[in-house]
């Protein structure tokens, strides 16, 4: 063997890999798929077994309306340019959660005005989380390891103010309730009489 020539480490004639008569090809692809299978040689060739495994090539030119299907595929993967391609996380029950506090803040928080975001009705699709790192400066005025919690909704679970204001909001709530009910019965009651 000389420097010039490169061993594939097949032999086109032993296999009868080359086939010009389309009728028998499909006869002989489970016979050359089985040889190339059981071959030694197979590790010193380019062709994979998932290669050699398919009944035909794939085409190499893909057409226009494929091209643009995949490129909006792409694009759908990202918020954008615009939005140095941020993409879309994956959505796992925590963070479903934690979108849903920061959509439900204003009732949360009485004493607050929060500004109504964008009119995206449900959850986003794009978004990002991260942690606040402290301040060595503000040593005193940061929260202690042990205090500090995985998500927001574990963090308003234990902050007291919003308890406080949501224990106060639940006896009102079940107050008006008590009262509606109270009225709907008093009308079903003269309902009655009438007839």
């Amino acid at each position: 063997m000389s420097n010039r020539t490169i061993d594939p480490g097949v032999s086109i004639k032993t296999y009868d890999i080359l086939n010009f008569d389309v009728r028998k090809v499909k006869s002989r692809s489970s016979n050359i798929v089985s040889a190339l299978t059981t071959s030694q040689s197979i590790p010193q060739t380019v062709i994979n077994d998932d290669f050699v495994k398919k009944s035909e090539v794939p085409p190499y030119d893909i057409h226009q309306r494929e091209a643009k299907r995949q490129r909006q595929i792409e694009r759908s993967k990202t918020k954008g340019n615009n939005w140095y391609h941020m993409p879309a996380p994956e959505m796992t029950e925590e963070k479903k959660n934690d979108l849903i506090a920061i959509q439900m803040r204003s009732g949360l928080y009485a004493d607050k005005f929060f500004k109504k975001g964008s009119d995206i009705k449900g959850l986003p699709k794009y978004f990002q989380t991260g942690t606040v790192v402290d301040n060595p400066a503000d040593f005193y005025r940061r929260i202690p390891k042990k205090n500090r919690k995985k998500t927001i909704l574990e963090e308003l679970y234990n902050d007291s103010k919003v308890k406080k204001f949501s224990r106060k909001r639940y006896v009102e709530i079940k107050e008006t309730n008590r009262r509606r009910i109270a009225a709907m019965k008093h009308m079903k009651r003269l309902k009655n009489k009438k007839k």
